[in-house]
C-alpha cells in the first residue's frame, strides 16, 4: 500500500515538473529559458550609489573610532593616575576615584555598543535601500533577457562560467538608472 502511494506521488511530481518546464518553455518567446548568476556584493560595491553610501558609512566608522580611541586613551591616563596615587589617597577619595573610573569604563563600553548598533543600522539601511533597487533591475533584466532564474553567487559555487555571470551588466544598468552626481546625495537618484 505504501509503495503504491509512493509511486503515485513520484509520478505526480514528475508530471508536475515536466508540465511546469513545458509551460515555462512555451511561455517564453524563444522557447528556451536561461540561467544566470549575480554577485550581489560586487553589485553593491560596483555601483556609484553603493560606493558613495559605503564611503559615508566608512567615514562614520572612522570618526567614531577616533572618538572611541580618544576616550579610551583618556580613561587609561586616569587609571594610571589612580594607580600612581592609590597608596597616598585616603579611603573615601580612593573609593570615589574607583567609582568614577568604573563609571567611565561603563560609559565607554556603552559608547562602543551604541556605535555598533548605529553601524548595523546604517549598514541595514544601505542594504535595504540599494538592495530594493538592485532587485528591481534584476527582475526587469531577467524578464527582458528571458531568464528562467538568476542565482546569487556564493562561496558554495566553486565555479560559474563567466558567460553565466551578469554582475557587470546589472552594475551598468543600475548606474544608468540611478546616476549619482558628486555634490548630490545618493538618495536623489530618480528611476
Amino acid at each position: 500500500m505504501k509503495r503504491a502511494t509512493l509511486r503515485i506521488l513520484i509520478w505526480m511530481v514528475i508530471w508536475a515538473v515536466g508540465a511546469g518546464v513545458g509551460w515555462a518553455q512555451t511561455s517564453s518567446s524563444s522557447g528556451v529559458l536561461k540561467i544566470g548568476f549575480i554577485d550581489s556584493l560586487a553589485v553593491l560595491y560596483g555601483t556609484q550609489e553603493g560606493q558613495q553610501e559605503i564611503a559615508r558609512v566608512e567615514q562614520f566608522i572612522e570618526e567614531k573610532q577616533k572618538d572611541y580611541e580618544s576616550r579610551l586613551e583618556e580613561l587609561g591616563k586616569q587609571q594610571q593616575q589612580f594607580q600612581a596615587q592609590q597608596r597616598t589617597l585616603n579611603p573615601q577619595t580612593q573609593t570615589e576615584m574607583q567609582r568614577k573610573l568604573e563609571n567611565e569604563d561603563r560609559a565607554l563600553r556603552r559608547f562602543q555598543e551604541d556605535i555598533q548598533v548605529e553601524m548595523n543600522t546604517r549598514r541595514d539601511d544601505l542594504l535595504g535601500k540599494v538592495g530594493e533597487k538592485i532587485q528591481g533591475i534584476i527582475n526587469e533584466y531577467a524578464q527582458k533577457q528571458n531568464f528562467g532564474t538568476i542565482f546569487l553567487r556564493s562561496e558554495a559555487q566553486v565555479y560559474v562560467a563567466p558567460s553565466l555571470d551578469f554582475t557587470q551588466e546589472i552594475i551598468r544598468l543600475y548606474n544608468e538608472r540611478y546616476p549619482v552626481s558628486e555634490g548630490n546625495s545618493a538618495s536623489t537618484g530618480a528611476p
